[in-house]
C-alpha cells in the first residue's frame, strides 16, 4: 500500500513541475497579436502585397481586421499557435453588439472601433 501512495506522490510532483514550467514559460496561452505592426506583417506573409491602410485589432490580441486602399477586408483569425488570414466577402453576415463584432464564429472586441468597422462589414445589430 505505501509503496502504491508513494508512486502516486511522485506523479503527482511530476505533473505539478510540468505544469510549473509551462507557466514560467508561457505556453498554451493562445497565440496574440502583440500590435499593429505585427498584423500588419501576418497579413503581408499571409496575402502577398496587402498593404493594409487600417487596422482594428482585438483588444486581447486575439485577432484584427484589416483593410487595403482598394477596400478589401481581412481577417486574422487564432488557430491554435499560430493566425490564419481569410479574405472577408461583404455577403458574410457580422454581427455587432456593443464593442463586439463577430465574423465568420470568431469575436473581436474592438472597442471604439467597433461601429466604424461594423459599417465597412455591414453588420447587423445583435
Amino acid at each position: 500500500m505505501s509503496g502504491q501512495l508513494l508512486v502516486f506522490g511522485g506523479s503527482l510532483a511530476g505533473v505539478a513541475l510540468l505544469v510549473l514550467a509551462a507557466w514560467v514559460l508561457r505556453l498554451g496561452g493562445g497565440a496574440r497579436i502583440a500590435d499593429e505592426a505585427e498584423a500588419r506583417e501576418l497579413a503581408n506573409h499571409a496575402m502577398l502585397g496587402f498593404d493594409a491602410r487600417e487596422v482594428a485589432l482585438d483588444a486581447k490580441g486575439r485577432g484584427a481586421l484589416l483593410r487595403d486602399g482598394g477596400g478589401q477586408i481581412l481577417l486574422l483569425a487564432p488557430h491554435g499557435a499560430h493566425f490564419v488570414a481569410r479574405q472577408v466577402d461583404p455577403a458574410l453576415q457580422a454581427v455587432r453588439r456593443g464593442n463586439r463584432i463577430t465574423l465568420l464564429g470568431i469575436p473581436l472586441d474592438l472597442g471604439a472601433q467597433a461601429e466604424a468597422w461594423a459599417g465597412r462589414l455591414g453588420a447587423a445589430d445583435g
